[in-house]
């Protein structure tokens, strides 16, 4: 019993308390510590914050970083270039080969004994000797030629020209040109 005759006598001495007699002003006191708690907390992470933003050492590692990161990708970006021009010229050199292969299979040349004799197929060409065009320019004999072909629902225009320099002395006004069936020949006479 003693115990809490004690404990009544510590109670005792707060009962004039003002917070106890207040509730109101007791939660008011709470909550602004509890706010100067959380702003003291915030304000010490935030001046941490700044100081390690202004810290020139750290600044220099960003910039580092940042000029690392653009390098990475400027090379992606070259790398992605380079990438698609070998892309093109590889596409570009299959559709010149493949061109100089059908040229081969329309287009010969055959030296005799006082001529030459160009042998053009004019299947790829419509079939008609007018879109095929010959003239000279010295030693040099220029072939040009056009055409049409319609494959898998499109329409290719085919052009083929191509010079050939004699090494003899040509006779430009004794080229004789003939169709026969689906060949056009052209007969290069030379001195």
């Amino acid at each position: 019993m003693e115990e809490n005759n004690n404990i009544g006598y510590r109670h005792e001495e707060f009962d004039d308390c003002f917070l106890c007699k207040h509730p109101a002003l007791r939660h008011l006191l709470t909550a602004l510590m509890a706010f100067l708690g959380a702003f003291a907390a915030f304000y010490v992470i935030t001046d941490w914050h700044f100081k390690r933003m202004y810290d020139p050492v750290y600044q220099m590692g960003r910039m580092d970083k940042a000029i690392m990161q653009r390098e990475r990708n400027f090379d992606r970006m070259e790398m992605r270039a380079l990438k698609q021009q070998h892309k093109m010229e590889n596409k570009a050199f299959k559709y010149q080969e493949k061109m100089e292969k059908n040229a081969i299979q329309f287009v010969h040349v055959e030296k005799g004994k006082d001529a030459y004799r160009i042998i053009i197929d004019l299947r790829p060409f419509d079939n008609n000797e007018r879109n095929v065009e010959v003239r000279t320019e010295g030693n040099t004999l220029i072939v040009s030629a056009a055409g049409e072909r319609n494959s898998h629902s499109k329409e290719e225009i085919i052009k083929y020209s191509q010079a050939f320099d004699f090494t003899e002395d040509i006779d430009a006004s004794g080229i004789t040109k003939v169709r026969e069936g689906n060949k056009y020949i052209i007969t290069v006479p030379f001195d």
